[in-house]
């Protein structure tokens, strides 16, 4: 009774992954709603007899889940606000749709096609913007001539799309030697390539930085020969990719211009031009929220009690205005430390470790290539996160937020060994 409906949502599941990719460069609405339909989905999979789980889909569940109960822990030590759960409780709905995946599988052909895609709509996107052949829309949006995409940001939609670009790279060699599927590599490389020019075009650091770390590890884990051969194709590739955007003039551009803003900001702290710049708000935002972890070390200023604690340093002079209209700290340490203390910060490194543990863990056991596509897919996207929420931070983009938890999502469930292959 059970394998009728479990196989029409398997065939589906492949044009909604296809979908949600695309529209994460389209569409933030689109995006959300697919995501909504896809953990449902999971919730509904798991109601029909036969559904599998095991130790690795315990320890995805618990990664996933142990960050928003810190968060509600330190909501009912030092005050609520509900509203704040809202992105940090994306991670709990990506168990459902790890589990949806875990039932019905994946297939990386199809995930590969859909990467490509999302990457030449984010290269089009960025395009077309930038020359003002939008329109109004949404996507049409610039930040001081900066394209956003759907984001909220230049920053976040720079960010997945150096993403997408990389997974496209992990995606071509894992299928370079494939002559079954000759049509998916030009559409690979042209992802690949669209991903990298709206990074690009986006004038955003912490994609630039990321995007030799994510390659990096494409091409330890998926290189071909021993240990040493693939740790020095790993440097060529981390010497290549830093040395190749150097040679791109925003990239020299932004680079010496965030040199030039740390060293005003060295010079002089308290001096209103050295602060109030991009580099100089994150340093003195920085300052700020490790004295407030010093003053209150074990939960933190709390949740709820950062934005009226920011408020009352702008009122007292201590931070400027703009800081007013941040989020967060733009550190994903130092952000957590002032929030939620050692606790939350203790919770916050549970989240990661126990997230790292799981591909590498499924690494050492998965044998089939395709396979471990998704579990290279899984540690790049992991290790973009971590540089992307270095200088930024987590949860700070509401499309980013639910980009980022649905592809960890089915990037894990498609490493486990137990999940069925689809071709």
């Amino acid at each position: 009774m059970s394998g009728a409906p479990i196989r029409r949502v398997a065939q589906a599941l492949p044009w909604l992954l296809a979908a949600f990719l695309a529209a994460l460069m389209l569409s933030g609405a689109a995006a959300r709603n697919l995501a909504i339909i896809m953990a449902v989905a999971g919730l509904v999979m798991q109601m029909l007899p036969g559904r599998p789980f095991d130790r690795r889909d315990l320890s995805f569940a618990l990664a996933a889940a142990v960050l928003p109960a810190a968060y509600l822990l330190n909501m009912a030590v030092c005050g609520w606000n509900l509203k704040l759960l809202d992105r940090p409780a994306h991670l709990l709905w990506a168990i459902p749709v790890y589990l949806l995946v875990r039932r019905c599988g994946a297939s990386p052909r199809n995930l590969l096609v859909g990467l490509g895609l999302a990457g030449l709509l984010a290269g089009g996107v960025a395009l077309l913007a930038e020359r003002s052949l939008l329109g109004s829309g949404e996507l049409a949006r610039l930040d001081q001539g900066r394209p956003m995409g759907p984001y909220s940001s230049p920053g976040a939609f720079g960010n997945y799309s150096a993403v997408i670009a990389v997974a496209c790279l992990a995606g071509w060699l894992a299928w370079a030697q494939d002559r079954t599927n000759a049509w998916l590599r030009p559409l690979v490389l042209l992802g690949m390539g669209g991903g990298a020019a709206a990074a690009l075009s986006s004038e955003t650091r912490s994609a630039w930085a990321a995007i030799p770390v994510m390659a990096a590890l494409g091409v330890a884990v998926l290189g071909q020969g021993g240990t040493r051969r693939r740790w020095l194709a790993v440097a060529g590739i981390v010497v290549a990719l830093g040395t190749g955007l150097l040679f791109v003039e925003v990239v020299r551009e932004r680079l010496l211009l965030g040199i030039s803003e740390v060293l005003a900001y060295v010079a002089d702290p308290s001096a209103q031009s050295a602060r109030e710049t991009s580099i100089g708000l994150r340093l003195l935002s920085w300052q700020w929220g490790w004295e407030q972890f010093l003053a209150h070390p074990v939960f933190g200023i709390g949740l709820a009690g950062f934005r009226p604690a920011v408020d009352s340093a702008v009122a007292a002079g201590k931070l400027p205005v703009v800081l007013g209209t941040f989020s967060g700290l733009h550190n994903l340490v130092v952000d957590h430390l002032a929030k939620t203390g050692l606790v939350g910060s203790f919770a916050m490194c549970l989240m990661w470790l126990g997230m790292f543990r799981y591909f590498l863990s499924a690494r050492r056991v998965v044998a089939d290539p395709s396979r471990r596509l998704f579990v290279v897919w899984g540690l790049m996207l992991l290790a973009g996160e971590l540089v992307f929420a270095s200088v930024g931070s987590m949860f700070a983009s509401s499309l980013g937020t639910v980009a980022f938890t649905v592809l960890l999502a089915v990037f894990a469930a498609g490493a486990h060994p137990e999940t069925p292959s689809r071709s």
